[in-house]
């Protein structure tokens, strides 16, 4: 520090103000301090020669000190001179007796070693806090005890609540299901450990939607490596898994008739065959072929042909078991899996099921056809191969076309089943 610093920082002005931060009396030393004389600033708020940049943190080192009456409360900032320039000054404020506020300020010079790194600390948060608004994912910092220290606007937009105090008050919109997944998260992260794309999910409280979200935390550490709190990040990837389930969805449904496509029809099946026999004793299929199907083609067209399937898919679909499940291998041949299905008795139950619901007159929009449907059932109790599974409920149904329209063969009841 050099002698002119030193003599600076030794200047000393004592000011008073009200509980409005209006300035009741400063000493003649204001003069060498700022450039103004005491009759130009009495009656003057002082938060008029604060810098703009300075005067959150003066208003609530202000509001702080106002709270704890009797503690002095230093604060640093930028007053104006007389010159129009800015000059960097501390200020130590006290109020003695609430009942009677009056504030008592003594104000000095900062060195200018000290303005670098005030200026220094300055632009870096300033700086940290434009970059942490600027991110497209929800910020914030937690300390030890799980109060919020810090958090960025675009977390307030995700989670839907205003800046609060607490974890739990701030992430309030959490869904029962994912909080105890948040919490051992939080626990995890304060006990040193690496959090990474956490799936929780959201309410928004105006629409009672739920958003899906990833949650990664880090932890803080004090100069002595000890747990201090955590910085988290929540990015709002809602869209990404609608993107993605759609996605899914396109990948496994048949376009015209939204019955689960040939892929995804074998994918279930050996699925279901590999359940638990103990729980689930007995798995049935019933392959459908439309019957006369070739001549709707012929003589209306392909387009009439796919509204006949259309209706066909819209049948099966409100005649099958919850439990059960819809899908086209091609053509005009759907494929039904009935999970849980007690006995072979049962199974053709189920079949007989299908096939009333697709013996009815259909108007395709360019005249009327009667539909009916050839079906095969087959059923096992053991875990059989889906292929095979397949292959004897359709040479069930190759019996049933040789038997005459509309009707349903059980596999079993083939003798010496030969295709």
């Amino acid at each position: 520090m050099t002698i002119d610093d030193q003599e600076s920082a030794t200047l000393r002005v004592n000011m008073t103000r009200n509980s409005l931060g209006v300035i009741t009396a400063v000493d003649e030393a204001i003069v060498e301090l700022l450039g103004w004389k005491p009759s130009q600033l009495i009656g003057l708020p002082s938060i008029q020669l604060i810098h703009p940049e300075d005067e959150l943190s003066a208003v609530s080192t202000w509001i702080t000190m106002m709270s704890a009456p009797g503690l002095p409360r230093v604060w640093r900032g930028r007053y104006q001179t007389a010159h129009g320039t800015w000059q960097w000054i501390e200020s130590v404020n006290r109020m003695d007796d609430s009942d009677e506020p009056v504030v008592h300020t003594s104000l000095t010079r900062v060195a200018v070693e000290q303005v670098s790194v005030e200026e220094e600390l300055r632009a870096r948060t300033q700086m940290l806090s434009r970059l942490s608004d600027a991110l497209p994912a929800g910020l914030f910092e937690i300390d030890a005890a799980r109060q919020i220290k810090f958090t960025n606007d675009r977390l307030h937009l995700i989670v839907g609540t205003p800046a609060v105090a607490t974890v739990d008050a701030q992430f309030s919109s959490i869904v029962d299901e994912d909080r105890p997944e948040f919490e051992a998260a939080l626990s995890a992260v304060l006990a040193d450990q690496t959090v990474d794309d956490i799936e929780i999910r959201l309410r928004d409280p105006a629409t009672d939607a739920k958003r899906v979200c990833l949650l990664s935390l880090r932890a803080l550490t004090d100069g002595s490596g000890v747990v201090s709190g955590a910085i988290g990040l929540l990015s709002d990837v809602t869209d990404r898994v609608q993107l993605r389930c759609e996605l899914e969805i396109r990948a496994s449904v048949d376009q015209l008739t939204s019955c689960l496509n040939r892929a995804a029809t074998l994918d279930l099946l050996e699925t279901v065959l590999e359940r638990d026999e103990t729980t689930e004793p007995g798995t049935a299929v019933a392959f459908i072929d439309l019957d006369r199907f070739k001549p709707v083609n012929d003589r209306f067209g392909h387009a009439a042909g796919d509204r006949l399937l259309v209706a066909v898919a819209e049948r099966l679909r409100l005649a099958v078991r919850g439990c059960d499940r819809v899908g086209r291998l091609g053509g005009d041949e759907f494929l039904v899996i009935c999970p849980a299905v007690a006995s072979a008795s049962e199974a053709i139950d189920i079949g007989e099921r299908l096939a009333k619901s697709l013996n009815a007159t259909i108007d395709i929009g360019l005249g009327v056809v009667d539909l009916s449907a050839s079906i095969g059932v087959a059923w096992t109790c053991e875990q059989l191969d889906p292929d095979a599974l397949i292959a004897r409920a359709d040479i069930a149904m190759y019996e049933s076309k040789r038997g005459g329209l509309s009707k349903v063969t059980l596999f079993d009841a083939i003798e010496a089943p030969v295709r």
